[in-house]
């Protein structure tokens, strides 16, 4: 998955890492403290939200209100204007904790896409601005190799504290019996899960598991990037590409993105209709999300079932079923063989009776006819 951090942040990361010859390493302090901030503070409107048009899509769903949206990353740095009021206490799985420090970023900008507050002085804001952030801090940093179980472990503790929808903006490259286990129950539950499809020579997991919503990413024309995932695994498109979102502490940055950024959009817009529609399964909402998602600009199933529109998602007529996956089409069956009657097979067999009852009356004349000869042609 290419990785979400502006140039400018990561020197400044990485500059602060570096050991100074014949110096020994310290041990890091709380990642929290005194990280990079935002660069900018933004005044105007982003491109996805144009494109998403949430002015208008807000009202339909109360922003959100009260529905809680697991985040499973780098944890959510608390002290954001625009989080603070957002972030409920989570859990930490590599420090202990609540889950509400973050030592790079990532999840900060996972959570600032899903539910950032509005602001007046500020452009940018999230999805679904009033939802409520479950913290669930399953790895320091997006690069480092994740253990499956632990994230299994961070989405069982997040159904068990409410989460109806629950974003895994990350990739695994093997699949894990724990953690396809802990999806299937969190989908038993009637959570929406979702999670980012990846580029290039990322893993399929979890996006590749039954019932996980994968999701790439379009750029500011629509279209997929030249990394873009495709195939069974990908069920929607989302804005993913030079994203404007939070950064730790304060102000925000433009993220390069990818298919991690367009999974946060499209978990943002299952919670709007979580919130429009507390009655609807899971399933249904995921199902709303897909009849309703725009046909693509470019071509292929880089797309899935279209690129995800929380407007129409909200205000087109109810979708009852979810669609039958399109890896999962039944196969066409044999016609059956047309029923046959009593009638004609009755008929049948008294016309096979009578063919045979003649046979044996021509036999048995036939013997005698040749019996009679034989006996008038011997000697006397």
């Amino acid at each position: 998955m290419r990785r979400v951090f502006h140039a400018s942040v990561v020197s400044g990361l990485l500059l602060g890492l570096s050991v100074l010859p014949g110096v020994p390493a310290q041990a890091a302090a709380p990642c929290s403290r005194g990280r990079a901030e935002g660069v900018q503070t933004v005044a105007a409107l982003p491109w996805a939200q144009k494109w998403l048009n949430l002015e208008e899509a807000w009202p339909l769903a109360a922003e959100g209100a009260g529905v809680r949206v697991a985040v499973l990353d780098t944890g959510v740095d608390r002290r954001h204007p625009q989080l603070a009021a957002a972030l409920l206490p989570g859990r930490d799985f590599v420090d202990g904790g609540d889950g509400r420090v973050d030592c790079t970023g990532h999840g900060t900008g996972v959570a600032g896409l899903i539910a950032a507050r509005r602001d007046a002085a500020v452009g940018f804001a999230g999805v679904a601005p009033q939802a409520q952030i479950l913290p669930v801090r399953v790895m320091e940093r997006i690069e480092d190799d994740v253990n499956p179980s632990t994230v299994g472990a961070g989405v069982d503790w997040a159904v068990a504290n409410g989460a109806r929808v629950v974003v895994m903006a990350f990739t695994l490259a093997f699949d894990s019996p724990a953690l396809r286990a802990a999806v299937a129950r969190a989908i038993a539950r009637d959570v929406v899960v979702v999670a980012a499809a990846g580029e290039g020579d990322d893993g399929t997991f979890p996006a590749a598991y039954e019932g996980v919503i994968g999701v790439n990413a379009i750029d500011a024309t629509g279209v997929t990037g030249t990394q873009a995932r495709s195939g069974a695994l990908v069920d929607l498109a989302a804005p993913g590409e030079k994203m404007t979102t939070t950064t730790p502490a304060r102000g925000h940055t433009v993220y390069t993105g990818g298919s991690d950024l367009a999974a946060a959009v499209v978990a943002g817009a299952a919670v709007l209709v979580r919130a429009q529609r507390p009655d609807l399964s899971g399933a249904q909402a995921a199902a709303r999300l897909a009849a309703t998602a725009d046909p693509a600009m470019g071509r292929g199933s880089a797309y899935g079932e279209g690129i995800v529109n929380p407007v129409r998602a909200l205000s087109e007529p109810l979708v009852e079923a979810a669609p039958v996956p399109r890896d999962r089409m039944p196969s066409p069956q044999p016609k059956p063989r047309p029923e046959v009657g009593v009638g004609p097979v009755v008929a049948a067999a008294c016309a096979i009776g009578t063919v045979l009852v003649i046979i044996v009356v021509a036999l048995r004349r036939l013997r005698r006819r040749m019996a009679t000869a034989w006996g008038e042609r011997r000697p006397v």
